[in-house]
């Protein structure tokens, strides 16, 4: 493994186009986990409302659904290069009023919502892109490698990044902080400007228009409804979670925000080390059924923490779910992106993207719900037995297992 793992990192040599391209998301990743923080700090500091501060994480989040699958219909038509540099370069600007707009003494809570909004309808361009333009920069050979990549340097991100934001903002304040999310943005357009021309064909910029979304591809081809189906009840089973675990800390674990932060730094370091493991999977077992085996398994690593009060043992149960849950991601995009022609990606992640986007929030709420009935533990437990269905179906399923990768090019 370790061997796999050094060749992988190898291609952001291999294929410099790639490897700029990695670098310049891992730094704009880490921005976006500095804003994660800043942001509604910033907001609790400005208006001490609990709920304004939850509202602007919505508002950065959500609409994405309404833009993912114009988005995606533009990549596939213009050049990925040009959708990325401009995404890039208006959340620069997006951004970095906000501080400068503070500075000066001009910026108003309807302002900090609006821009908040505008960045966030801009979000599905460069991960819709990128991934889209994944199989033009790299051999296809090497996409489980660097599908790895990607996922590795988001996992990395949200390992380090709320930490470092967290001292930052304690001592330059929310302000200087979205400053230097807003600098990183620039960074990944000067990155987005070095990306190859990719081909485009006539017959995709004469497709129909369900085609150009790419809603007939989540209906005709197979690989794409199934993988999207077992996404979207899998990230709604565990959005409840995401609703239990502050509860859980305060009123199970007896712990404060520091052990809370633990817990969910506990599943990403897994998520981290497990996302390593993806390439040396893809190998041994068909997607078909590595995708509901993970969710199964993380629905059993879950399932013990409703039953313990203990923090380290919740945390180390987390280390184990992050561990199952980290091939997920990199698996599935391989998959897709070796199964939809090419320049059908934008449309079909577009696509994807607007409805996974809600699946995780809604469950939030449902979660969120729940509490009102029932106490935390049980929703955690309702969450892992959900994921434990989802992928008992998915492995008993004909459709599911019979799911595969396309052998590579033999040329290559």
């Amino acid at each position: 493994m370790k061997n796999q793992i050094w060749q992988a990192f190898h291609l952001l040599y291999r294929y410099p186009a790639f490897g700029r391209l990695w670098v310049g998301r891992s730094i704009s990743l880490f921005g976006d986990a500095f804003t994660m923080i800043a942001l509604p700090w910033f907001v609790l500091q400005i208006t001490d409302s609990g709920t304004a501060t939850a509202s602007i994480l919505l508002t950065l989040q959500l609409p994405a659904i309404l833009t993912s699958m114009a988005i995606g219909s533009l990549i596939d038509r213009f050049q990925p290069r040009v959708i990325i540099t401009i995404d890039n370069g208006l959340r620069t600007l997006i951004i970095g009023l906000i501080p400068i707009l503070y500075w000066f003494g001009l910026l108003e809570l309807w302002m900090l919502f609006l821009l908040t909004f505008l960045a966030g309808t801009l979000v599905p361009a460069t991960e819709v892109g990128s991934r889209s333009v994944l199989p033009e920069l790299v051999e296809d050979k090497d996409l489980d490698a660097a599908n790895m990549l990607w996922s590795f340097s988001l996992n990395l991100s949200l390992i380090i990044g709320p930490a470092v934001a967290g001292l930052l903002v304690a001592s330059f304040g929310g302000p200087s902080v979205l400053f230097i999310d807003a600098v990183t943005f620039a960074v990944m357009a000067l990155v987005a400007i070095t990306i190859p021309n990719v081909e485009r064909s006539k017959s995709s910029l004469q497709a129909p228009l369900s085609e150009r979304l790419g809603l007939r591809q989540l209906w005709d081809m197979k690989v794409v409804r199934y993988t999207t189906l077992l996404s979207l009840v899998f990230f709604f089973s565990y959005g409840p979670l995401e609703a239990a675990m502050p509860v859980y800390s305060d009123a199970v674990l007896q712990t404060d925000a520091r052990g809370y932060g633990l817990l969910w730094s506990a599943l990403a370091v897994g998520a981290l080390i497990g996302t390593l493991s993806s390439t040396m999977l893809s190998r041994r077992l068909r997607p078909g059924i590595a995708l509901p085996l993970i969710a199964f398994l993380w629905g059993a690593s879950l399932l013990p923490v409703a039953f313990t009060n203990k923090l380290w043992l919740a945390g180390g149960l987390l280390v184990l779910g992050g561990l199952m849950w980290g091939p997920y991601t990199p698996m599935e995009t391989t998959l897709l992106q070796r199964n939809v022609p090419k320049e059908q990606l934008g449309g079909v992640f577009g696509a994807r993207s607007t409805l996974l986007t809600g699946g995780s929030p809604l469950g939030l709420a449902s979660g969120g719900v729940m509490l009102a009935f029932v106490p935390s533990t049980s929703v955690i437990a309702f969450s892992a037995i959900a994921c434990i269905l989802v992928g008992f179906v998915g492995l008993i399923s004909p459709a599911f297992r019979g799911m595969s990768l396309p052998l590579p090019a033999a040329n290559e």
